[in-house]
């Protein structure tokens, strides 16, 4: 079999309406001028974001078998890199050789990569590559990944940004009364915003906690908008509401911030969202950093990388729950004793009504069979490869160029 031709194609919430950021703290929250801290700058985020969206990969074979993959957040530089370098490198390749073409790709990109949208990219093309796998075996890729080591998937909801408390209580008890034993909220300060903000902080973690009971596990992000000396003050004042865990904290690259924060709190720590690649793993691991690695297999480096960051985090008694719950991490999480649950992100009803019904993400909508959570569990992905056949209709609607 031969890679005959690679496409990449944008897609992004620009037609899907107008995007609104909720209230809460993120890594720019430290600039006035980025901040929604109140929800009274809800554009925030898109001046340093730009539009939210992903790149749809689509790779090609002279066996009549296409794979599809998809890389997020850096759009441009996405589809750039995969049109410009990676596209060479792949065509005329065996796509079964996964293994030699990752490390192909990785070599080629190092001189303007190892990290960021280089790898991005990457990962949508080895997600391709998986799905082809699949499709010429007639499995699912979990099959392909060692066989499934559990019936169904446990998830979390995880939303519960914090609009106001009125609203966050309701949402909280929609998911709980929907079934899910775990939830992840949003904080809304950071220290730009000093006591008061911890005040706050904690009437967030303080409302759901009331709300749901303490059966239910609770985690918080704090989107790493916080440094090292609030972020130990602040756990330490949530510690009594017993936390699954806090996560990024600290941006990605403070490691010595993340292990002083782990060794000085109660509450498990977790990260690696935003981390690219084992050997960004590596550091958070062999440093004792986090409790909890959340690699998302659209930035780490596919699912080829992230089959092997799990091997090292496995070897650290360090469980990986990816961030996200989209159809290939399913597939991961199905195949692997280390993954003990998906993030999964239901639709609260208020945010329904204010946007006019709308039952899904524009994200959902380009693919086919997007997962669908029933009391708290998400069944295995159906189909062979990696589940994610595209809406055709959806896709040429929702691309930009």
């Amino acid at each position: 079999m031969e890679i005959t031709n690679i496409t990449a194609t944008k897609v992004s919430t620009e037609s899907w309406g107008e995007f609104v950021e909720f209230p809460l703290v993120t890594v720019m929250s430290k600039y006035e001028e980025y901040r929604n801290a109140d929800g009274d700058n809800p554009q925030a985020r898109r001046k340093w974001m730009g539009p939210v969206g992903d790149v749809v990969v689509e790779v090609e074979t002279n066996a009549g078998i296409t794979g599809i993959g998809h890389g997020n957040w850096a759009t441009g530089a996405i589809e750039t890199i995969v049109d410009e370098t990676l596209s060479k490198l792949v065509v005329g390749e065996d796509p079964r050789e996964r293994e030699k073409l990752w490390d192909m790709m990785y070599r080629a990109t190092i001189p303007f990569g190892r990290k960021g949208a280089a790898v991005e990219a990457m990962s949508a093309v080895d997600l391709a590559l998986w799905d082809i796998a699949g499709k010429e075996t007639n499995k699912p890729v979990y099959e392909l990944l060692g066989g499934p080591v559990k019936d169904e998937i446990p998830c979390y909801a995880s939303n519960l940004h914090p609009v106001d408390l009125e609203t966050l209580e309701r949402e909280a008890l929609e998911y709980a009364e929907a079934g899910f034993d775990a939830m992840k909220l949003r904080f809304q300060h950071g220290p730009e915003a000093g006591r008061q903000g911890m005040e706050r902080n904690e009437e967030v973690v303080k409302t759901v906690r009331e709300a749901v009971g303490h059966e239910i596990k609770i985690a918080g992000d704090a989107y790493m908008g916080w440094d090292v000396r609030y972020a130990k003050k602040m756990i330490s004042r949530l510690e009594k509401y017993d936390m699954e865990w806090i996560e990024e904290p600290v941006i990605p690259d403070d490691i010595d911030g993340y292990a002083e924060i782990r060794k000085s709190v109660d509450v498990p720590i977790s990260g690696g969202e935003h981390e690219f690649t084992r050997w960004g793993a590596k550091e958070l691991l062999e440093r004792d950093a986090v409790d909890i690695i959340q690699p998302d297999v659209h930035r780490c480096g596919g699912l080829t990388e992230l089959q092997r960051i799990d091997a090292m985090a496995s070897a650290h008694d360090v469980p990986v729950i990816p961030h996200t719950g989209t159809n290939p991490h399913l597939h991961f999480i199905a195949a692997s004793t280390n993954a003990p649950m998906a993030e999964y992100f239901p639709i609260p009803e208020w945010y329904k009504e204010q946007q006019e019904d709308k039952d899904s993400t524009y994200a959902d909508a380009i693919y086919q069979n997007p997962p669908n959570a029933e009391d708290g569990v998400l069944a295995l992905p159906e189909g062979v490869g990696l589940s994610a056949e595209l809406n055709r209709e959806a896709l040429d609607y929702f691309t930009v160029e």
